[in-house]
């Protein structure tokens, strides 16, 4: 049984050993102690993080970006044996070479980037890896990361690309069905009822996306008549350039995460 050890216990990392079953020994470590009381015992607690990397072969580095040299030094500086262990990193902007620069050793990388419905077995998330890292060590990663939802393998250099078009996007989805809502209640329509209601809908017609033989601008079309409801309501979105505002914000998504990868650098 190959053993797991995770640095942070947040709702990533919950949701990544909840999708794991019994199949795992699993040990997890987080400075706020309080996170431990979710597992309901079922995983084992170190006590560091050095202690932590000690007892597993595969360590999954699930804290904040912002956290990463921290964490990484602490490793580096405890003098843990690295040999033969496996480092999975589910942070936005750290490259497989910013994890080994601050080990101050070459070890295998695998570059994940999950997203948040990871929480309830729907996720997408994009893998990386880099020499290290074998097949076989590359196909369990990848295979507990699809039994949570979709998996996407990417070559590194498209990996902060990737996070404005999956990883980020819930939250796009998430404030135009929040607006939506508003502005029904706005109107006089049940708030609860149009917050079913307006979900079933994006999930429907996400549903038709990948069940039609059309592209999502022909899906469009076809639910605009001329001079119509949907015409009206799609031509305030063309005036107000949505599709440029759309881009603006995917590619500040990426300048970000371009922005973290230099800091964990420096």
């Amino acid at each position: 049984m190959k053993k797991y050890s995770f640095i942070g216990a947040g709702n990533m990392a919950y949701a990544i050993i909840g999708g794991m079953g019994d199949s795992a020994d699993i040990t997890v470590y987080d400075k706020l102690t309080s996170q431990y009381g979710k597992f309901n015992g079922k995983v084992k607690i170190a006590d560091s993080v050095p202690a932590a990397v000690k007892t597993a072969d595969y360590i999954v580095l699930a804290v904040k970006p912002q956290n990463f040299k921290e964490v990484l030094a602490e490793i580096k500086d405890s003098g843990v044996c690295l040999d033969g262990k496996v480092f999975i990193s589910i942070a936005a902007g750290v490259k497989t070479s910013s994890v080994c620069n601050k080990l101050g050793k070459r070890v295998p990388v695998i570059r994940t980037m999950p997203n948040t419905p990871l929480l309830i077995g729907k996720g997408v998330t994009a893998l990386s890896r880099n020499e290290e890292v074998s097949d076989e060590a590359f196909d369990e990663i990848t295979k507990m990361f699809s039994r949570l939802g979709k998996t996407l393998i990417l070559p590194e250099d498209k990996m902060n690309a990737i996070i404005c078009a999956t990883s980020s996007a819930p939250a796009y989805i998430y404030h135009l069905i929040d607006c939506m809502i508003q502005e029904a209640k706005g109107q006089g329509l049940d708030g609860e009822d149009m917050l079913s209601a307006i979900c079933e809908t994006v999930k429907g017609s996400a549903d038709m996306i990948m069940q039609s033989d059309k592209t999502p601008k022909e899906l469009v079309r076809m639910v605009t008549s001329p001079n119509g409801t949907t015409e009206r309501a799609m031509r305030v979105f063309y005036d107000a350039e949505l599709e440029t505002t759309v881009g603006k914000a995917m590619r500040a998504c990426t300048e970000r995460a371009e922005q973290l990868s230099d800091e964990l650098d420096n």
